[in-house]
């Protein structure tokens, strides 16, 4: 009885550090780079092995979000500049650049908003509108979350001449 008892234990050990290497493989494969590299704004991770949109349809994406970003973009104007149906256009965005659409947007206002707040003395909240924020208060809270800081500290930081 006690023989059988650590042939059990042996095999939870073996199936335990199998796990371990396996979840360590997945996270390696999910931290590679992705296609596009205009694509990659927000260093994003893809989940699920979905196809991603043909560069053609990528490239006509990106371009509409870099005219259009001031301005507020729903999932339906991008899958229709992809002229796909808007639950296939987000799966094969996301698995195209790895975030989803909406974050892309935020990604790509911030970095325009950091290009702003390093160049210029515009207010915040005159940046905030200019990328195409509502408020404020919106901008600040999404700045601290990609940026790591508010933009006031931010663009302090930049004039002092931190690399950022």
């Amino acid at each position: 009885m006690e023989r059988l008892k650590a042939t059990d234990n042996a095999l939870c050990v073996d199936a335990l550090r199998f796990a371990v290497i396996a979840r360590l493989l997945a996270l390696r494969s999910e931290a590679q780079p992705r296609f596009d590299e205009r694509a990659r704004v927000g260093q994003c991770t893809s989940e699920r092995p979905v196809q991603g949109l043909q560069k053609w349809r990528l490239k006509r994406v990106l371009d509409y979000i870099e005219t259009h970003f001031r301005k507020k973009i729903v999932l339906a104007d991008l899958a229709a500049a992809a002229g796909l149906s808007r639950i296939h256009f987000a799966a094969q965005f996301r698995a195209a650049t790895g975030c989803r659409p909406h974050e892309y947007i935020l990604r790509h206002r911030i970095q325009r908003s950091k290009d702003l707040l390093r160049d210029c003395e515009m207010p915040i909240v005159e940046v905030a509108l200019t990328v195409g924020f509502q408020s404020q208060a919106h901008f600040t809270t999404t700045f601290r979350r990609f940026a790591g800081d508010t933009p006031s500290r931010w663009r302090d930081a930049a004039a002092a001449g931190f690399d950022l």
